[in-house]
């Protein structure tokens, strides 16, 4: 699976997505979904992108189409397949491969070798540090791929144990 997922698209958008497709017997145009979730075509494209990168659905002459296996697939379900996926993908190759290297990493040390590598897009100041860590947070602590001590500012692999013998 190749592609730089997005990590400001939230899981919900993504489950809204597959959740109008279904409503949808698992295809359609995009002004039909536009209207369906409230929102302007422009602003669902991201959101189609991670979706298509997750290889959850393809888009073929302004039709979007569900992938057939996400059919009857509950929520739970589905974001077990998003975890699998994005562990495929960068930036979360990268980001787990620094962890693992380096047992315990920082914020701030995690983001300068993201930035350094070209994995991650964001700015590299203080507001661009923030701004990933909030949507690493989200993504990696609810998917259970990360692990965040907020005390001492320390990513882990979820349900990895450190040397101290914490989670």
């Amino acid at each position: 699976m190749k592609g730089l997922f997005p990590l400001s698209i939230k899981i919900g958008q993504i489950q809204g997505v597959i959740s109008i497709l279904k409503e949808y017997d698992g295809k359609i145009s995009l002004q039909e979904l536009s209207d369906e979730a409230l929102e302007q075509a422009d602003d669902l494209v991201n959101v189609l992108q991670a979706c298509k990168l997750l290889g959850f659905i393809k888009i073929d002459k302004g039709e979007i189409k569900l992938n057939k296996k996400l059919e009857k697939r509950n929520f739970h379900e589905i974001n077990t397949e998003i975890r699998k996926n994005l562990l495929k993908m960068e930036p979360f190759l990268e980001i787990t491969k620094a962890i693992r290297k380096n047992k315990r990493i920082t914020t701030t040390e995690l983001f300068q070798d993201l930035i350094k590598k070209g994995v991650i897009p964001y700015r590299n100041n203080l507001s661009g540090i923030a701004a990933f860590k909030k949507d690493l947070l989200i993504i990696g602590i609810r998917l259970e791929i990360l692990a965040y001590d907020h005390e001492n500012d320390i990513w882990k692999i979820a349900g990895k144990k450190d040397s101290l013998g914490k989670d």
